[in-house]
Parts: structure tokens; sequence; C-alpha cells
């Protein structure tokens, strides 16, 4: 049947710390985070609860009724979607812990809140998901935190999916750890690393980052970058706009001419979290021409632009609540 709805309410689930839900996206005006698990652990889920809560959501929205968080979110799309109960989007954001001190990280602005939480070992419940045979291909499967690499349990996660026939891991990192995991599944075809490094220079990481690692973040990149291949398995450059440290078009020609360097064809860009929520009534059309300017850019040299999700609400206009 044709409706409104998106993949992460028909096939997704979001680890996040001490809960599950649909998804991870929250810029759009309805909030998101829609919960499925409270109190979560990293016990073993009970799918059957998770299907059951997944069906009300379908046929609420067959009826034309948006659920509440979802209002304005750029992954509604109106569509024949099955009524199939299976999973094929996982997200992991339930480890906190990082080695980069972003000055837009929601953790670094309440640290004395994120350093006390501990996080869970996920891999029994993945485990039990794949032995069920409700994991299925075609989705995405995404890490973010925190800083997936230094996860105790990231080789294993990485390494269970590829066992199991998963070739769509996409992995957001800082770039500062390297991790032969990734660069061999990179190799495979089944995974893409997206590095926020947001610069095109060690002062402007250096201020955004609070870190001195740009030469490593860069090292790290390049050895990614040769690993690509012509499948999915690649290496993406991200940079996230931060209005009057980064919003500039030198800083971003350069980036782009950067990852050019790299050997890389893939880029990814997005806006600061914090003041886009503030400011999504009244955002200058400066940021839209910079946004333009990118995937302008990225035409001409022959390279991949992906909008996330707060640069591709402005796009598509829905930056209003």
């Amino acid at each position: 049947m044709r409706y409104k709805s998106c993949g992460y309410i028909e096939h997704g689930v979001d680890f996040e710390h001490r809960r599950l839900t649909t998804c991870c996206f929250t810029c759009h005006s309805g909030g998101g985070h829609i919960d499925i698990v409270d109190n979560y652990n990293g016990e073993l889920v009970d799918w059957d609860k998770v299907f059951e809560m997944k069906r009300k959501l379908r046929e609420e929205h067959k009826k034309g009724n948006i659920t509440p968080q979802c209002k304005g979110c750029v992954f509604l799309c109106e569509k024949d979607w099955d009524d199939e109960d299976y999973i094929d989007r996982l997200q992991f954001n339930y480890w906190i812990k990082c080695n980069s001190k972003c000055i837009y990280c929601y953790a670094e602005n309440n640290k004395t809140h994120y350093e006390h939480l501990i996080p869970y070992n996920v891999v029994p419940a993945v485990k039990d998901l794949i032995d069920r045979g409700l994991l299925r291909n075609g989705g995405e499967i995404a890490f973010g935190g925190g800083e997936p690499t230094i996860y105790p349990e990231l080789d294993d996660l990485i390494n269970l999916f590829t066992q199991n026939g998963i070739t769509n891991m996409r992995i957001h990192s800082s770039g500062i750890k390297y991790s032969q995991a990734i660069e061999d599944s990179i190799k495979a075809g089944a995974l893409n690393v997206v590095i926020s490094i947001d610069s095109s220079s060690p002062e402007t990481y250096k201020r955004i980052k609070r870190v001195d690692c740009y030469d490593k973040v860069v090292e790290n990149m390049k050895k990614y970058a040769k690993a690509n291949t012509e499948g999915y398995g690649l290496m993406t450059s991200k940079y996230i706009i931060i209005p009057h440290i980064n919003d500039n078009i030198q800083e971003i020609e350069n980036w782009i001419q950067q990852t050019r360097s790299f050997g890389s064809r893939w880029l990814a860009l997005d806006i600061e979290d914090v003041w886009y929520k503030m400011n999504r009534n009244h955002i200058p059309d400066f940021y839209l021409d910079l946004i333009n300017y990118v995937i302008s850019r990225a035409k001409d040299l022959d390279m991949k632009i992906e909008l996330y999700d707060r640069a591709k609400g402005l796009k598509e206009g829905l930056n209003v609540v």
C-alpha cells in the first residue's frame, strides 16, 4: 500500500544509552526519538514487541496520521511499503566516549553527565537478531557515538555483520584512531567510513576539535581512501558547517580539493546541530548558498555529495517548525 513513512519507522532500530528508539534523527520539528524500549541495558530484545509497535505505527501512517515525533523529517516519503516484520537498519549510539572534543558535540556540552554513563555490550542482542533470521541486508548499519573505533566490541560487530552477508555498514569516526577492521571492510566493499574533518587546515581543525590531531587524521583518511572500491566500500570526507568558524568558501573549497588529494570522490555535508535548531526559522540564505556551492563543485569535479539531514532539510525547504 502506498503511504508516507520511512525505512526507520518500518524496519529500523537505534541503540541509544538506556533505551531503544526507531532512529537517531532529531533536527526536524517533531524532534524524533520514538521510544521502543525504555530502561534498556544490553538485554536480549523482545522482537515480537518491537514489531507489534511498528505495526501500530504503520497502521496510523496508512491512515495519514504522521507520528508527532516524525513531523517535518526529511526521511518521510510516500511509496509502496511492505508489511513484513524484519530489521534492515540498525544504528548504534549507545557509546558516548570519544577521542576528540568537538565544540559542537552534545556530550562535550554536558561532560559531568556523560562521563558517568556506562555503555552496555550490544553483541548478544545483535547476534540474537541475526540467529532469528530477522536482520536483512539492503538498509544500513550505522555506528555513531561517541567514537566507534574505541568501542571494545567494534571489531566483533563488524565481523559478525560481514560473516552474515551484511554489506551496508557505515561508521562515523573522528579518524584519529586507525582501524584495520575498517580498512579490511572497505576493501571488501562492505563499509563506508565517514570522517568529520570539518576543515582543511590544522588551525581550523584544532579550533573545532580542540585536539591536535589533524596530521594523524589526514594520514588515516589517505589510508582508508586508498582502500576504496567501486562498490559500497569507501571513505567519505564530511564537513559540518559551523557558523563563524568554518562557514567560508575558501575553507570549503580547500576541503573539497583536500578530499580529492586523498584519492576520494566522496563528500558529505551538514550544519551544526544546536545552531540549526535555534535558527531553523530564520537561517540566512548564505548557508543555502554554501550548500549549493558544494553541490555545484562536486558536479564540476565528478565527485559525489551526500547531504545529511540538517543540510538536506535546508536544501529542501524543511527548516521551519
